[in-house]
């Protein structure tokens, strides 16, 4: 079912950045490819990240162009979902 309603605009942006700047597979120097942006909704408001991704330079390399996104980006919600994990938790929670 499609939104009603706007987003709400968020009130923090926060920005991730990749801890791991070598290549998992070849270990050379990934490079800083492009930056994402996502919105998650938590309990003390909504907010913007900022997210760096990286990729392998070497055209030889089996990660050659593979997006590597930010570690921390789990910390923070699941992937594809709008919420946070302290919502989903809070959810969980009253359920039970």
């Amino acid at each position: 079912m499609a939104r009603s309603s706007p987003q709400p605009i968020p009130t923090k942006v926060k920005g991730l950045k990749c801890v791991r700047r070598k290549c998992p597979n070849c270990g050379s120097l990934m490079w800083h490819a492009y930056d994402n942006y996502r919105q998650v909704r938590t309990l003390q408001g909504m907010v913007q990240l900022q997210l760096q991704i990286r990729s392998c330079p070497k055209p030889e390399c089996q990660c050659y162009h593979q997006p590597y996104r930010p570690e921390a980006e789990g910390k923070w919600a699941l992937p594809e979902q709008e919420f946070g994990l302290d919502v989903m938790a809070l959810i969980g929670a009253w359920r039970y």
